[in-house]
């Protein structure tokens, strides 16, 4: 039998961890549990992370760098941009359906408040990028100049949010997909001036 990477231990590793968050709750993730999973020593586990910590730090670091990250050009239709946005997270969360519970474990941010100040920037930095593209997209006039970019940036901020976490609470048992583009088309009604 040939030996595991250490990309294909550490991703090893994380799925494990997002199975035992998701299946037993957050303070069941330790290092011994994992070890368990995987029939390995938790010596071969430190190999990779310095602790529980540092594993979901980096399960952190998936669900921003891979699932929530907007690719703007300037020249691009900025209400295209927030299509394609919706349209990427519906793909990441349905290819990562157990990473959709890092989102939610309030009793991980008070016990990791640097992972706390992580999502908050990332969050941060979100509502700014579509706050930005808002303003661009009502100068541009392909956007009613009565909408008010905050107030739209936390109307799609949270419905994607509550609609993650209500399919997440099902077990993943219906198509996100459907709901997030049932979501995106009123969205986008009130962006546009269709209502």
């Amino acid at each position: 039998m040939s030996r595991k990477s250490t990309a294909e231990r550490k991703k090893e590793v994380l799925d494990i961890a997002k199975k035992i968050i998701y299946e037993k709750g957050f303070y069941r993730l330790t290092i011994r549990n994992i070890s368990d999973k995987m029939n390995i020593s938790e010596a071969a586990i430190y190999r990779h992370f310095k602790g529980k910590e540092d594993i979901i730090d980096q399960l952190t670091d998936l669900v921003f760098s891979e699932g929530c990250s907007f690719d703007i050009e300037s020249t691009e239709n900025p209400v295209e941009v927030l299509k394609k946005f919706i349209d990427k997270q519906i793909e990441f969360f349905e290819k990562n359906p157990y990473l959709s519970i890092i989102s939610f474990q309030d009793d991980m941010f008070r016990e990791y408040p640097k992972i706390k100040e992580k999502f908050i920037h990332h969050q941060k930095k979100r509502e700014d990028e579509i706050i930005n593209l808002i303003q661009r997209g009502i100068e541009k006039n392909l956007i009613q100049n009565k909408v008010n970019p905050e107030v739209f940036a936390s109307l799609y901020m949270g419905s994607i949010r509550i609609t993650v976490l209500k399919w997440k609470n099902s077990n993943f048992n219906y198509s996100l997909s459907e709901k997030l583009q049932e979501i995106k088309r009123e969205l986008f009604k009130y962006l546009e001036g269709d209502y």
